[in-house]
């Protein structure tokens, strides 16, 4: 159901930075990195500067990357 909402919310407002950071992180939660790391290329283009979108993003996809090694 996030999904829906977190695509309706970015459907409104493409360059919602905080939707494109929660629907990186759900996509993280269901095993899909490639979409997840699509969100963060995005928040990459949106923030000029670090934000914390795109900090908290990044940090889930390392974390993500790191425990999917150890397996």
């Amino acid at each position: 159901m996030a999904f829906k909402y977190y695509n309706e919310a970015l459907r409104i407002d493409p360059d919602h930075r905080g939707a494109h950071e929660y629907i990186g992180e759900a996509y993280l939660m269901v095993n899909n990195l490639p979409k997840a790391e699509e969100h963060l290329s995005r928040l990459n283009k949106l923030c000029f500067f670090p934000c914390s979108e795109y900090t908290e993003l990044k940090k889930a996809v390392e974390t993500y990357k790191t425990a999917s090694a150890s397996k």
